[in-house]
C-alpha cells in the first residue's frame, strides 16, 4: 500500500515538473485562464477545481499528500538572463524562496510579480524603485531588506543564458517517474515498517502524517540534509535553540535540551514515563505503546506524537525564518488546544471543552 501512494505521488509530481518547463504548451494556456496565474505560478482556484488539479496544486505547494517539499525540495531555477525566473517566488538562490524567506518583505512590496532580470539588470542604487514598497519599512524590515541585499551582491546574469529549471537528483535528465519513485522509495533510511505503517491517521491531518513519514525516513529539510545536498553551507549548520549542536531531525526533535522538554512535560500530562530512545522510529513506537492498553489508547498516543513532532517542525521554522521564539510552555499549550481540536473535527459527539481535556485527557476519551 506504502509503495502505492509513493507511485501514484510520482505520478502527480510528474506533472508538477511539467508546469514548470512546459509553460508553452496548449495546456498550460487552458489551465491559466482556468485558474489564473500570479507571478508566473498558477493560482490553486476556488472549490470547484477538479481533484486532478487540487493534488497537484497540494504536492507543489507542500500541503497535500506528499506534501511537506518531497518535490520542491528537489527543484531549483538556474538562472542565466533572469528573465524568465520570478525573483520572489522561485527557488533560485538558497534553500527557499525569497517570499518564504523574507516573508515580511514580500507582503510589503507592490512589485510580488517581477523577475530577478527587472531586479538585477539595474544599478543598485535604482533597487528601490523596483521594490516599491506599500509604507515605510520598520527597522527590522530595513535589517531584512540589508540582509537580502547582501545575498545579490555576487550574482549576475548572463544575457547569452536562458533561465532553466533543473531537478537536483537528476541534472542530465531532469525529472523522470522512475527517478522520482526511486527517490522515494529506495534511499529510505533504515527504519522499523511498523512505524512507517503507523503514520497514516484518520483523526490526524493529512499533511502531518505525510510530514512524519519524511520525518522517520529522514526526508525533512534540517540543515545538516540541506548541507548534504549543497544547499547550504556548512558553517550554518547549527540547531536554531543556540544549542550548539548540528541540526540533525534526531538532535532537534530528540537531543535538544531545549525542545526535548516537550516531550517530557506531554507524558507527564497523560500520566507515563519511560520513552528514553534516541532513535527517530524508535522514539515513536515507545511512544505509541507506552500507555498501554487497546487500539484506542495507542492510537492517542500516536496522534500525540505527530503534533508535538509538527509544533517542534513549525517553531524551528518561526525562528529561523521569521525570527519568532515561542516559550517552550506556550507550545505544550497548542499541543494540547490542538488536539482537542483535531478530535472535535472527527467526532462530532466530543463534548468535553478545554477546561477539561486540559486537566484529564484520558477521562474524556474514555480511557482513564
Amino acid at each position: 500500500m506504502r509503495k502505492f501512494k509513493e507511485f501514484n505521488l510520482v505520478l502527480l509530481g510528474k506533472w508538477c515538473w511539467r508546469l514548470l518547463v512546459d509553460r508553452g504548451d496548449f495546456w498550460y494556456r487552458v489551465l491559466v485562464a482556468k485558474y489564473g496565474e500570479l507571478g508566473g505560478r498558477l493560482e490553486v482556484g476556488g472549490r470547484s477545481v477538479s481533484c486532478w488539479w487540487r493534488e497537484v496544486s497540494r504536492i507543489r505547494d507542500r500541503v497535500g499528500d506528499g506534501g511537506s517539499g518531497w518535490f520542491d525540495d528537489q527543484v531549483l531555477k538556474r538562472v542565466g538572463d533572469g528573465s524568465d525566473t520570478s525573483f520572489w517566488c522561485d527557488r533560485w538562490l538558497g534553500a527557499a524562496p525569497f517570499c518564504e524567506r523574507f516573508r515580511w518583505l514580500y507582503e510589503l512590496t507592490e512589485n510580488k510579480s517581477m523577475s530577478v532580470a527587472d531586479l538585477l539588470s539595474v544599478d543598485s542604487e535604482q533597487w528601490g524603485v523596483v521594490w516599491r514598497w506599500r509604507r515605510r519599512l520598520w527597522q527590522r524590515e530595513e535589517e531584512l531588506l540589508a540582509e537580502c541585499r547582501a545575498l545579490l551582491l555576487d550574482v549576475s546574469l548572463n544575457s547569452n543564458v536562458s533561465d532553466s529549471w533543473v531537478w537536483l537528483p537528476d541534472l542530465s535528465h531532469g525529472y523522470t517517474v522512475h527517478g522520482a519513485y526511486s527517490l522515494l522509495t529506495s534511499q529510505v533510511p533504515h527504519v522499523d515498517d511498523s512505524a512507517l505503517d503507523l503514520v497514516w491517521h484518520k483523526q490526524v491531518p493529512l499533511k502531518v502524517s505525510v510530514f512524519t513519514w519524511r520525518l522517520i525516513c529522514d526526508r525533512l529539510p534540517t540543515k545538516t540534509n540541506l548541507i548534504a545536498r549543497r544547499l547550504l553551507s556548512a558553517d550554518r549548520s547549527l540547531c536554531v535553540a543556540g544549542c550548539g549542536h548540528p541540526e540533525t531531525a534526531q538532535h532537534l526533535f530528540l537531543l535538544c535540551d531545549t525542545f526535548s522538554v516537550l516531550w517530557h512535560m506531554l507524558l507527564d500530562w497523560i500520566g507515563c514515563w519511560g520513552v528514553d530512545a534516541n532513535n527517530i522510529s524508535d522514539h515513536f513506537l515507545q511512544f505509541t505503546h507506552v500507555a498501554g492498553g487497546g487500539n484506542a489508547r495507542r492510537s492517542f498516543m500516536q496522534l500525540l506524537w505527530f503534533l508535538c513532532a509538527w509544533v517542534v517542525w513549525n517553531e524551528r521554522n518561526n525562528r529561523l525564518f521569521n525570527n519568532v521564539v515561542t516559550p517552550i510552555p506556550c507550545l505544550f499549550d497548542k499541543i494540547k488546544t490542538v488536539s482537542l481540536g483535531w478530535l472535535k473535527a472527527k467526532k462530532a459527539t466530543f463534548v468535553y471543552g478545554t477546561q477539561q481535556w486540559w486537566s484529564s485527557p484520558l477521562v474524556c476519551l474514555g480511557l482513564g
